[in-house]
């Protein structure tokens, strides 16, 4: 009994004489006293708790504590979200690592206290080597644990690796990593338990030179795996951040049909402006601030008339931001034929991308409507025979409800501003039906609902 009042003291809980005091009965979770109900509030504190077995008389702590550590960490790893690629860490270049690391590793120096020459540069020699196999393996440890794993990513950041960097380049890369610090940590042991065992000066200062120059002559030749995690990680870093709770426009259209430009007029990003195919190398971001409401807007490559299996890296970028992210569309068309793809081949692309994302919010712009003529634009290599009402209509005036602009001439920059202002507004809205859908009240609404049904059925 004073075991358990011990424990109840530790973990702050009135005892049970102080909660039954005055009341005349205890009724399911409250104490009901003079008709009036207070309810109980109860506190656990999680315990640790090993287990041991016996073995040659001596207690040993089994592995369950171990496979309990391994499973938190797994749940710490799915948590992942975007914006990981922000959390990276630090990497310095190999060539300072191994610097740093002599410096401080000379700078340790021999146990005090004893008294032979001998042992003592063998004490210095054993410390020195073991000392900078530390200051070399940490780093590198440190980049193998904090690199996030890419299975646990975001589908739209694990698209941005393997598109920019290259199928299987990131995992390689940290393998590389993980290598080197495995081999720096078993030649720093292996040298320094040689020079433990010298049986003179010279001899432990011949060892302690030879696994500096060992340890110094892997990190030179397999260093260059930091330098590329160096080149990864600011690669990532640059990546543009995306908030998944803020509403955002994407521009999507063939290549050269304006996109850029209006990703200027509409918003803060400033991507680069030139008159040829792929000028947006990347996913590039800006941001839309109307009457205190911030929203998103992104600058995307420009598709091409090729099945999936043919396209480039930056199309599939393309293709990752609408398929993984929640946004609203901006189809930019070029009736003009200044972008150099014909209407009819923009057709085709714009019939099946409207399609394959129906279920996202829309709006079509005609850009460079100054430059558009009475009759419709037709390539030589294009076969007018065999158009369909739709087409013979889109070459006219592109889609039904499209807005036509002009950047150059500041025709329909207000029209298309205030639609792409209800767009957003529109897709605010969605993402907030989204979310509260799946929100612990709407989730608890529903049990209930589905449980009043199934007394009902009874």
């Amino acid at each position: 009994m004073n075991g358990v009042y011990g424990l109840i003291q530790q973990w702050q809980l009135p005892s049970s004489k102080f909660l039954l005091r005055n009341s005349k009965r205890l009724h399911g979770k409250y104490l009901l006293h003079r008709s009036c109900v207070y309810p109980i509030v109860c506190f656990c504190r999680s315990m640790q708790t090993n287990t041991y077995e016996v073995a040659k008389g001596s207690y040993l702590p089994t592995t369950q504590t171990a496979q309990n550590t391994k499973s938190k960490d797994k749940v710490s790893l799915k948590n992942e979200n975007v914006g990981a690629f922000q959390k990276l860490p630090m990497v310095m270049p190999s060539v300072d690592i191994l610097y740093s690391a002599l410096r401080k590793a000379k700078r340790t120096s021999p146990t005090k206290g004893i008294a032979n020459i001998a042992k003592r540069e063998r004490n210095k020699g054993a410390k020195q080597l073991d000392a900078l196999m530390k200051e070399l393996a940490a780093p590198l440890r440190d980049y193998v644990d904090n690199f996030p794993r890419k299975k646990y990513l975001h589908p739209y950041e694990r698209s941005l690796i393997e598109l920019t960097l290259g199928d299987g380049n990131y995992e390689e890369v940290l393998m590389k990593v993980d290598t080197l610090r495995k081999k720096v940590v078993s030649v720093g042991k292996e040298h320094a338990s040689l020079c433990a065992k010298s049986l003179s000066k010279r001899e432990a200062e011949e060892r302690l030179s030879g696994g500096m120059g060992k340890l110094e002559e892997i990190f030179h030749h397999e260093g260059k795996a930091i330098d590329e995690l160096l080149d990864i990680a600011k690669t990532l870093r640059a990546m543009p951040v995306v908030d998944l709770e803020t509403p955002t426009l994407c521009l999507v259209g063939a290549p050269n049909v304006g996109k850029s430009s209006l990703v200027r007029i509409l918003s803060t990003g400033k991507p680069e402006v030139c008159n040829y195919p792929f000028t947006t190398r990347g996913i590039l971001m800006g941001h839309i601030a109307l009457n205190y409401q911030h929203f998103q807007v992104t600058d995307t490559p420009g598709l091409l008339r090729r099945h999936d299996e043919d396209r480039n890296n930056l199309e599939k970028l393309t293709l990752a931001v609408l398929s993984q992210l929640p946004t609203a569309i901006l189809y930019v068309h070029d009736l003009s034929g200044e972008c150099g793809m014909s209407p009819s081949d923009q057709y085709l692309i714009y019939k099946e991308i409207k399609e394959r994302f129906n279920d996202h919010l829309w709006l079509d712009v005609i850009s460079k409507s100054d430059l558009l003529q009475e009759s419709p634009v037709v390539f030589v290599s294009e076969d007018t025979t065999a158009d369909d009402d739709e087409m013979v209509q889109y070459r006219k005036k592109g889609p039904d409800g499209a807005i036509h602009v002009s950047v150059k001439g500041e025709q329909g920059l207000n029209e298309l501003k205030q639609s792409v202002h209800k767009l957003l507004i529109a897709q605010m809205d969605r993402i907030r039906n989204q979310t509260s859908d799946t929100s612990p009240e709407s989730l608890t609404e529903r049990f209930s609902q589905v449980h009043t049904i199934v007394n009902q059925s009874k």
